[in-house]
């Protein structure tokens, strides 16, 4: 079994160009904030991995030359608190989009098919009620290594979430 936090060399890390885009360091505080395009929402559980798919985001985002303003927040807890966090944020910011990102690991017990069902549907359920696109990217694997692998290099989910993101946008901006 793999061990998250010793994969240093299969996750991804941030890139050091500079930024096309306006990454906000968002301080809850401050009201001032507006016309967020994108909202990003990670747990600080199974933080290596959710740090990996962020990372994997932003390189994305970053490499087509996105331009636009993107709060990022670290939530404390797991995926579970996510929804409830997300809906706070959400309603106070009124971003164009979210993306949500967590890391469901299965273990022994049933635990994680009632985490893993209770989230997703929390997440779609606010989406619909706040009427703000919200990306799922909470990982939901049956190991460790699994999640490394979506996370990492080798499936990169985190830029899969950020080409969605841009349609979502392009679409927004039709409509």
């Amino acid at each position: 079994m793999t061990n998250i936090d010793n994969n240093s060399d299969l996750l991804i890390s941030s890139n050091t160009s500079s930024r096309g885009y306006e990454l906000i360091d968002l301080d809850l505080n401050n009201k001032e904030i507006s016309n967020l395009d994108i909202i990003v929402l990670y747990s600080s559980y199974n933080l290596s991995i959710n740090e990996s798919l962020l990372n994997g985001y932003l390189n994305e985002l970053d490499a087509i030359k996105f331009k636009g303003k993107i709060a990022i927040i670290k939530v404390p807890g797991g995926a579970f608190e996510l929804p409830v966090l997300s809906s706070r944020i959400i309603n106070k910011y009124n971003p164009k989009v979210t993306l949500v990102v967590g890391c469901i690991v299965k273990g022994d017990t049933k635990h994680y098919d009632f985490l893993s069902t209770t989230v997703t549907n929390a997440i779609s359920t606010l989406s619909m009620e706040t009427g703000i696109p919200i990306l799922n990217g909470v990982l939901t694997v049956e190991n460790k290594q699994q999640a490394v692998d979506r996370a990492g290099k080798k499936f990169n989910k985190g830029l899969e979430y950020a080409n969605a993101t841009i349609e979502i946008l392009d679409l927004l901006e039709k409509l």
